[in-house]
């Protein structure tokens, strides 16, 4: 649940911000109009990037994908944050390739080997999108410390995603492993 929590903080906070911050004058320097236009581009590189990701999950383990993902969307959010101009904008475009296949995959990995629970844990999983309205706390970032270093927090949230990818969706062997419905291993 947290991850998918925290994923969500990234998402909605790049998508909430993205117009302000390609019409800003040291980055883009365009209208608010103007800026919506890319907008499409980093629906559109998500689109894409579900399905480059699963055409990829058929050779590659979902978690690794998923650890590249999210490690190089800390990249581009830590050059959205550091860069200026075209290559700051750029990169926050970018961003909607690697964002593509988290929502899925953290599903996936997270009601994976659940069993008869599989029911109550997509449940819960489906209440965790709750953490877009987090998106408040990216805000206030904004204001009080600038547009550019408020997605700082988008790359702390990458690292979260990272972090699941490589140990946090692993089983913890609490409970024994299912085959069917009522059945142990």
């Amino acid at each position: 649940m947290p991850a998918i929590f925290i994923y969500l903080i990234a998402e909605i906070g790049v998508s909430n911000l993205f117009i302000n911050f390609i019409s800003a004058p040291e980055i883009g320097g365009v209208t608010h109009a103007q800026a919506s236009r890319y907008l499409f581009l980093l629906w559109g590189g998500m689109m894409v990037g579900r399905f480059v990701g699963s055409q990829l999950m058929r050779k590659v383990a979902a978690e690794k994908i998923l650890a590249i993902a999210s490690l190089l969307a800390f990249i581009v959010m830590i050059v959205t944050v550091l860069a200026h101009g075209p290559l700051a904008m750029w990169s926050l475009i970018a961003v909607g390739l690697f964002h593509s296949i988290m929502f899925p995959t953290i599903f996936t990995l997270g009601i994976k080997n659940l069993g008869p629970l599989t029911e109550e844990g997509s449940g819960l999983l489906v209440m965790a999108i709750a953490g877009g309205a987090l998106v408040v706390v990216q805000g206030q970032i904004a204001d009080a410390y600038g547009l550019q270093v408020s997605f700082l927090l988008t790359a702390v949230c990458e690292l979260y995603v990272l972090f699941y990818a490589l140990w946090g969706c692993k089983p913890t062997g609490d409970a024994p492993a299912t085959d069917k419905v009522g059945d142990t291993a």
